[in-house]
């Protein structure tokens, strides 16, 4: 393929489409599965604050917190991914 740009165009006008869509859905699948993990995260977080009373508190996650951080800094460049790639939309 060295050298024939014309080729190497029609396969990216051929291929773009459902890559881009593929691309999307895996951005969209990702979100929410950080949505998910926060409402589960938060689930804990209650458990947790529950259990403060008592001193076996083996329902919290210890790192929790930095696993919050974690996902909503992922979750807000997926967020960035997501607006650019719905100013591309075709």
């Amino acid at each position: 393929m060295t050298g024939d740009g014309a080729t190497k165009q029609n396969y990216h006008d051929e291929c773009f489409p459902q890559t881009f869509a593929v691309l999307q859905n895996h951005v969209d699948y990702l979100v929410h599965e950080l949505d998910e993990a926060y409402i589960r995260m938060e689930d804990q977080s209650f458990i947790s604050s529950v259990d403060e009373e008592d001193d076996d508190n083996s329902n919290s996650h210890p790192r929790l917190p930095l696993i919050s951080r974690h996902n909503n800094t992922v979750r807000g460049i997926l967020e960035l991914v997501k607006r650019y790639l719905d100013g591309m939309t075709m």
